[in-house]
């Protein structure tokens, strides 16, 4: 399947978050926020729409969505780049499986790569992500502020060693409301 992958404008916002919405209705391990987080999280001062995100077929339907948000370590270099998170990472039903969601992922590190990002944080399945080189932020001496299996808790570094000298607790934007 053809796929296009475009910057989500504000006239598109209502209808990204009605994909993202539909994409975690039936999703156990979801609070059933991502919807109005996405919302919150482009109010917010960090807010880079470069990283705001979507997925359409040819015909201009929207089928996925994902997002990078501003997050810091509270032991990170002094001149150290703030980390990013990808939440939420969202495809209709009809869709998954088809590579939409692999083509939004790459392109939001293929971006976050241009801007000088070190890594990419994400809460998820580490079978799904671990294919895109995400390993437990663990291994990073990098720690959740909340308490979950560390193979939920992942980094991907974007330049090898970038996470060197950091170290400690990630912080996420305020928009999320859990640190």
């Amino acid at each position: 399947m053809e796929i296009k992958l475009q910057t989500v404008l504000p006239s598109q916002f209502a209808v990204t978050a009605a994909v993202v919405e539909k994409a975690f209705t039936g999703i156990v391990q979801s609070d059933h926020d991502e919807h109005q987080l996405i919302g919150r999280l482009r109010k917010s001062p960090q807010y880079q729409p470069t990283f705001d995100l979507l997925a359409s077929t040819t015909a201009g339907e929207i089928i996925g969505f994902s997002m990078l948000s501003v997050a810091t370590v509270n032991q990170q270099p002094a001149t150290g780049q703030p980390l990013m998170v990808l939440a939420p990472l969202a495809v209709l039903p009809a869709y998954q499986g088809q590579g939409v969601g692999s083509a939004l992922v790459r392109e939001l590190e293929r971006r976050a790569h241009i801007a000088g990002v070190p890594a990419i944080s994400i809460l998820g399945d580490s079978a799904y992500y671990g294919r895109f080189g995400y390993t437990t932020a663990a291994d990073f001496n990098i720690t959740a502020p909340f308490d979950l299996p560390d193979e939920n808790f992942m980094l991907h570094e974007l330049t090898p060693h970038a996470l060197t000298h950091y170290h400690g607790k990630l912080h996420y934007d305020a928009a999320f409301g859990i640190n």
